[in-house]
């Protein structure tokens, strides 16, 4: 379907209170992982047995749900789960090397783009997802605390989110897992929330992933899925395997970027 600029969905209140905005990073922000989606269909999709009456896009559809799904969590969550389906169909599957074979190609990728920025033949620009920077400077403009929180690894999440210039609008809220397996979003959002004395009806969320989709509809937070484009960069379309698990998660609102920067902050604060 063509994407409308914002998708408003039952339950959708804007926030004039809010205080603070948390920002998932990979495909909310940041571009430079874009692509990861077909990444993971070839490694892991030609691993999975077929039973009968099955397809290659059954199981290309089945994994994109898992990916979004498990979208948010740390990668080792997603490639254990992986690992186990495999399995569970007759397959072999190591989770330590499935999660190896799809860390490579995808850092590989993201470092010829790091070799981009650095060389100059791409802009920072290129790498944030569309109007991600006006949409940063609108609301610290505005007063508001930005945070951005990934369940990525911490060192790669800051060391990216200073390549693309986007650390001076978070006064040092960045995070992302130091260990996979005793991480959550929400338990982040909820130590932040005690810290910086805000409540749910004072914190907006943007995503793509169930993750924190879910973490804000849990702690009352205003839910808004970026749904955004894993080929094209400010296509203005709708990734449906990303709308449809994100709906299911709770979403409050729906889009593809941040195109209309201002539209969207009045939206999502009342003006």
């Amino acid at each position: 379907m063509e994407s409308l600029p914002i998708e408003l969905l039952p339950g959708f209140t804007p926030r004039p209170r809010a205080t603070h905005v948390v920002f998932d990073f990979d495909g909310t922000l940041s571009w430079l992982r874009h692509g990861w989606t077909e990444v993971a269909q070839s490694v892991i999709g030609a691993r999975f047995p077929l039973r009968e009456g099955e397809t290659a896009a059954d199981i290309r559809a089945h994994l994109f749900r898992e990916m979004f799904r498990f979208n948010g969590r740390p990668t080792p969550l997603f490639t254990n789960e992986m690992a186990a389906q495999i399995r569970q169909r007759g397959g072999q599957a190591d989770a330590n090397e499935l999660l190896e074979s799809f860390l490579q190609p995808l850092n590989a990728n993201a470092q010829e783009r790091y070799a981009q920025l650095r060389n100059g033949t791409a802009t920072t620009d290129d790498f944030i997802v569309h109007g991600g920077r006006a949409l940063l400077e609108l609301l610290t403009a505005r007063g508001l605390h930005i945070i951005i929180l990934s369940g990525n690894p911490h060192d790669q999440i800051t060391a990216e989110a200073e390549m693309l210039g986007l650390t001076g609008f978070c006064n040092g809220h960045v995070y992302g897992h130091t260990d996979a397996n005793n991480f959550t979003k929400q338990a982040v959002i909820e130590k932040l929330m005690a810290e910086e004395s805000f409540t749910g009806e004072e914190f907006i969320m943007f995503g793509d992933g169930a993750a924190e989709i879910e973490a804000a509809r849990n702690l009352g937070g205003l839910a808004i899925a970026v749904c955004s484009d894993e080929n094209k960069n400010g296509s203005g379309r709708v990734d449906e395997n990303k709308r449809a698990v994100l709906l299911e998660t709770g979403a409050n609102a729906v889009i593809a970027d941040y195109r209309d920067s201002n539209t969207l902050l009045n939206l999502v604060i009342g003006k």
